[in-house]
């Protein structure tokens, strides 16, 4: 029943802030917009371009600090392209995000630990079958840059590693995992601010190819294979405007369910994706971007017992800062 109340309060704060983009700018210049184009968009120029590139970095330095804290830094880079086309009733939106963030600990001597790594290519076909409806087929690729891993909390540096002490432990790492989604369906735009997509058959392909992943069967595939193929069916809703002139918000949420799972919202998988940016001045602004994701597939290890995992858990992340901004 949580798990129903979760998905239905994310699904109608995706639809409450939709009804509120007609009071809002007519011009959406949001972070990873969804631009529509109508179907008597200029032909001269169908295609439209448009993204965003920002570096954050940060630093903290201690020295005689009575109250304690660590000295460490930190970057974070976050880039999105869009490149979309519409010509009588064809349109075709094709958008790209990447995310890499970094932390060190100075006094640790430690490595920097990856604390945001993602890839994402997304594209949608439409044929419009009016002017607010589209029939469409969209594919989404998802992966990551670098390995990722565990620290366990209780490691001993004054001992050798073994196993009764383990620095890390790998949890990720590129390619593993592969998200792959294929689907056609219909595609409900009422104005350029929002857009849902609904569709009953929906193909989603979990790859794993990093051995010692697959072989503990991470990420839901079989331990005796690195690929888990899933049909179902697919919503995904978004919502892109201008929250002010300089502040711009843009939410994504995707819901899947795989038709094996049998009963209404049982085991739904959940992907929220959160955006809002300040723009400060040309070259500086504020971003907050956050993730929220449930896959009951995905089994999370606890820090201070590496060997012991939990799935059914709800995944949340946010990324806060202030750094250079250019957009285009």
């Amino acid at each position: 029943m949580k798990k129903i109340y979760l998905i239905l309060a994310l699904l109608a704060g995706t639809l409450t802030a939709s009804a509120q983009t007609d009071a809002v700018a007519k011009e959406v210049a949001g972070l990873a917009k969804k631009s529509k184009e109508s179907v008597t968009a200029d032909s001269a120029k169908p295609w439209k371009f448009d993204g965003m590139l920002s570096l954050t970095a940060s630093q903290t330095s201690l020295k005689n600090w009575a109250a304690g804290g660590d000295q460490q830094i930190g970057i974070n880079i976050l880039g999105n392209l869009n490149a979309n086309y519409a010509k009588d009733r064809h349109s075709w939106q094709n958008s790209v995000l990447c995310q890499y963030g970094a932390l060190r600990l100075i006094d640790e001597n430690d490595e920097f630990r990856k604390t945001d790594d993602k890839f994402q290519f997304s594209s949608k076909y439409g044929y419009a079958l009016s002017k607010k409806w589209y029939y469409s087929a969209i594919f989404d690729y998802k992966s990551q840059w670098a390995k990722g891993w565990t620290y366990n909390n209780k490691y001993d540096k004054t001992q050798p590693e073994g196993p009764d002490n383990i620095y890390r432990t790998r949890n990720s790492s590129c390619w593993s995992p592969l998200y792959l989604t294929y689907t056609v369906g219909f595609d409900y735009q009422p104005n350029e601010h929002f857009s849902l997509y609904l569709s009953p058959l929906c193909g989603k392909t979990t790859v794993v190819l990093n051995d010692d992943l697959a072989d503990t069967g991470a990420f839901g595939v079989d331990s005796t294979k690195h690929v888990r193929s899933e049909i179902g069916w697919y919503l995904k809703a978004n919502t892109a405007f201008n929250i002010t002139k300089q502040a711009s918000l843009n939410s994504n949420i995707t819901l899947f369910q795989n038709y094996k799972d049998g009963g209404f919202l049982n085991e739904v998988d959940v992907d929220w994706n959160l955006i809002i940016t300040f723009q400060i001045n040309k070259w500086l602004a504020f971003s907050f971007v956050s993730e929220l994701i449930y896959d009951e597939d995905i089994t999370i290890a606890e820090k201070d017992n590496p060997d012991k995992t939990h799935n059914s858990l709800v995944q949340f992340k946010d990324v806060i800062g202030i750094g250079l901004t250019f957009k285009f």
